[in-house]
């Protein structure tokens, strides 16, 4: 019978575009030098996040015929995040790379990006730009972002923002990000077990907005913090936060009434110490009932937790000595191949699957 998968790669270059400024040839050129320099296989995939019909038959046009390339196109825009993880699903190498559609660090600094996995035992890698070439006002908003968020999630990286990453291809399809989540896709790696390693890279260009943004995007960026804040502490225990929460208003409602009664007590009948006319007393008995929801909110969390936390798999395998004698010689650590090879049958379904959603686009795709 014969195999109809999808040829395996050593790499799926994955390339999300909103517009049509995207550095096409370069990229497949100074990047795609340094993989054959490498003698590796590879693949480019880029998602056209809702941009126009013809910056597609454009691009279609222009695909070299000595590279693989695929495009994916959405009929409207879904988000950097969305894009990536529809480059991911039908990612045919065994390490994954992303890069921004234009050539923002030095092409030849992937070297040291695909030794830290190959070499090192990386499971993902993220890159920090140094020296940094943008407005000293992006410079220093990301200082303080990144300091921020080391200190919070005590994951030791230093350019979150930065989208050039290599990862396995198995944590591409394992960790789910949504919305604007994919600049912490390592933090949520090292949360599930991952082992997360920066590379420095040189930072040769930045396009996108400079100085300061609008409100709105600081409370967004707020927002994704305080999402990922939960999501790496409290999934498996949501009762310590709604618990800690909830019993934090319930005191201070207690408190307040607490207050009431004693003023009232000692004021005798005098009419501003009636608790009829104190609207401050409607405000506590709002803060303890308030408590006791937000406490009960994280006890239901905490049973359903407790009867579907089987389904749930927060840890992942590193190494296994089995039988007697000297560790070595029964130690099982899978290398790249090997991880490469484990649910294969599953990565190739879920592509297939894909493309069947998308047969317009795959009209398009050159299948390498």
């Amino acid at each position: 019978m014969a195999d109809n998968r999808p040829e395996e790669r050593d790499l799926t270059v994955v390339v999300p575009v909103q517009d049509s400024s995207v550095e096409f040839e370069e990229i497949l050129e100074q990047y795609g030098n340094q993989f054959e320099e490498r003698g590796i296989s590879y693949e480019f995939v880029f998602v056209l996040d809702g941009t126009s019909d013809t910056l597609f038959e454009d691009l279609g046009r222009r695909r070299p015929k000595n590279r693989s390339v695929r495009l994916i196109k959405f009929n409207q825009p879904f988000g950097e995040s969305i894009a990536l993880a529809a480059g991911f699903k039908i990612a045919r190498g065994r390490i994954v790379l992303s890069l921004p559609p234009y050539i923002q660090s030095d092409p030849r600094d992937v070297q040291h990006v695909l030794d830290a996995i190959e070499h090192r035992g990386a499971d993902v890698v993220t890159c920090w730009r140094k020296p940094r070439v943008d407005s000293i006002t992006n410079r220093l908003q990301s200082v303080i972002f990144n300091t921020l968020m080391r200190w919070l999630t005590r994951v030791r990286v230093h350019d979150l923002n930065c989208l050039m990453r290599a990862m396995k291809r198995r944590v591409a399809q394992e960790v789910h990000v949504q919305g604007d989540m994919y600049r912490f896709l390592p933090v949520l790696a090292h949360r599930a077990g991952y082992e997360v390693a920066e590379v420095a890279v040189r930072h040769v260009k930045e396009k996108g907005r400079f100085g300061v943004f609008g409100f709105g995007v600081y409370l967004r960026r707020l927002l994704d913090i305080a999402a990922l804040l939960f999501l790496t502490r409290f999934t498996r225990k949501p009762l310590r936060f709604f618990g800690l929460a909830g019993g934090t208003v319930f005191l201070l409602g207690v408190s307040l009434c607490t207050y009431l009664l004693i003023e009232f007590m000692l004021g005798g009948d005098e009419p501003s110490t009636r608790l009829k006319n104190r609207t401050t007393l409607v405000l506590g008995v709002l803060l303890m009932v308030l408590g006791v929801q937000t406490f009960f909110i994280g006890l239901v969390a905490e049973i359903i937790i407790f009867t579907q936390g089987r389904n749930l798999k927060d840890y992942r395998v590193g190494r296994i000595a089995e039988g007697t004698g000297p560790l070595l010689k029964g130690l099982k650590n899978p290398g790249p191949k090997a991880e490469a090879r484990e649910g294969e049958g599953d990565d190739h379904d879920a592509a297939d699957a894909d493309v069947n959603q998308h047969r317009e686009v795959e009209e398009h795709t050159q299948r390498g």
